[in-house]
Order: structure tokens, then C-alpha cells, then sequence
């Protein structure tokens, strides 16, 4: 697994924590960073502070622009709103959102959907990562004249 797959995964930890535990998502992010780095829990290897201030940009991109985030998801959801998703599938898209529209530099729109796909197979129902496919890939081709330029 890459660094920025292993970035995604612990944003989206610490985001799902952030949600349960009441808790900010810094001191969640910290908390996850603290794991990592302990050589005593041998639970992962810890990030280069390049890659943690990645984490920290992207985190600060979706919680900037989360109402436009979630808006671009409330106009193509189908027979769903935003409040009905499952938290781990609405962190998901909210943050390949936030990485397809809100983060510098902007991650292409197949690489964003794709690692999107990779975390909805490891952390949501088996059903998810077609859900989270389709979603994605209808605002990517939706996408109006205030969107950045992508290769979409």
C-alpha cells in the first residue's frame, strides 16, 4: 500500500473518530499518528511529517468546503439524501470529493474515485464501493463551469 493510500485510510479513521467519539479530528489524527509511531504496538509504520502535513491539508479542505461537499452530493443522489447514508460511505465520498475539488494540488478525478473505491472495500458493506463508484463518477461527469479543471 502506498503512502497516500495509507494517508487516505488514516484521515478516514480519524474522521470516522472524530464522528463517534466526540472528539476534534486533530486530536483524532494525533491520537492515530501516536499509534504509528510507538515501535511497542508494531501497529504500522510511521508517516514522514511531509505526509502527515498531506493528511492535514486535505483534512482542512473538507472541513472548509464540507456544505459544498455535501451539496455536490445532495444533487445527485437518487432516492437518498446525505443524512441517509451510512457515516463510513458519506466520509468516503466526502473526502474523494474534497480531493477531487477542494485540495492543492487537486488529485485527478480516476485516481480520487479509484483509492475511494480501495477504502469502501476495506471499511463498508460489500455493496459500497459500486454505490461509491457510480456516485463519484455521475459528479465527475456532472461537474458545471465553476468546477476546476480535471481530466475527467
Amino acid at each position: 500500500m502506498g503512502v497516500r493510500s495509507r494517508s487516505r485510510k488514516a484521515l478516514l479513521q480519524a474522521r470516522y473518530g472524530a464522528e463517534v467519539n466526540s472528539r476534534s479530528l486533530s486530536a483524532n489524527l494525533e491520537d492515530i499518528r501516536r499509534f504509528l509511531a510507538d515501535p511497542d504496538l508494531g501497529v504500522g509504520i510511521p508517516f514522514e511529517i511531509e505526509d502527515w502535513n498531506w493528511v492535514s491539508d486535505l483534512a482542512r479542505a473538507i472541513l472548509e468546503n464540507k456544505a459544498e461537499i455535501d451539496e455536490r452530493l445532495e444533487d445527485v443522489l437518487e432516492n437518498w439524501t446525505v443524512d441517509r447514508l451510512s457515516l463510513v460511505t458519506r466520509l468516503i465520498l466526502e473526502q474523494a470529493l474534497g480531493e477531487m475539488y477542494y485540495f492543492h494540488p487537486l488529485t485527478p478525478v480516476p485516481v480520487a474515485i479509484n483509492e475511494a473505491i480501495e477504502l469502501a472495500k476495506v471499511f463498508d458493506a460489500d455493496e459500497t464501493p459500486g454505490f461509491v463508484n457510480s456516485v463519484l463518477d455521475k459528479i465527475a461527469k456532472t461537474g458545471n463551469s465553476d468546477d476546476p479543471p480535471q481530466g475527467k
